[in-house]
């Protein structure tokens, strides 16, 4: 007799681990009770209620809610609450699978940001070694040093008075253009 009593209380017991083990949801009602089933809450439950939920719940019929200790038995709602469109219904916590592939697109959007930033910072320092070349081409033209070209046909011809005035102009116009 003491056997078959065990057996029983096993089986109850077993069947009461069966039933949390089988529920996904998680909320705290309004008197701030632990919530457990497997089914979503009721729509009167804001989202910063809900302690756990499933990898992509959506919003569903209202739950049947299953109490542990002391825990009072599910108050009947004396009226039903007209259905929500899909879209009204807050969005309750994020999920695992949303929250990592929200930090997968924060960090590749980190990443392009570093990216683009690295690139702006190669162009300055480009920038302003070609503004330090023409700087020292301009004062190579200034000092009155013979400067020589290559024409068409790969002969050297080495400027003149009007040709240097002519390139010193030039380049002081790209300096200023370009070299701020």
């Amino acid at each position: 007799m003491a056997q078959r009593v065990c057996k029983s209380i096993f089986a109850i017991v077993m069947c009461a681990f069966t039933a949390t083990a089988a529920a996904q949801w998680a909320w705290r009602d309004d008197s701030g009770k632990l919530v457990v089933s497997d089914q979503p809450p009721p729509a009167g439950v804001k989202p910063s209620q809900i302690v756990r939920q499933p990898a992509g719940a959506g919003s569903g019929q209202p739950a049947a809610p299953v109490y542990f200790g002391d825990q009072p038995a599910a108050k009947p709602e004396a009226k039903a609450e007209p259905k929500k469109s899909a879209a009204a219904a807050p969005p309750g916590p994020k999920t695992l699978a949303e929250r990592e592939m929200e930090a997968r697109k924060q960090a590749q959007q980190r990443a392009e940001a570093e990216k683009k930033a690295a690139e702006e910072q190669t162009r300055k320092q480009q920038l302003a070694q070609d503004c330090e070349r023409t700087r020292g081409y301009l004062r190579a033209l200034e000092d009155g040093r013979r400067v020589a070209r290559t024409d068409a046909q790969g002969n050297q011809v080495i400027l003149d008075d009007a040709a240097r005035a002519e390139e010193v102009a030039r380049v002081r116009s790209r300096i200023a253009s370009s070299c701020n």
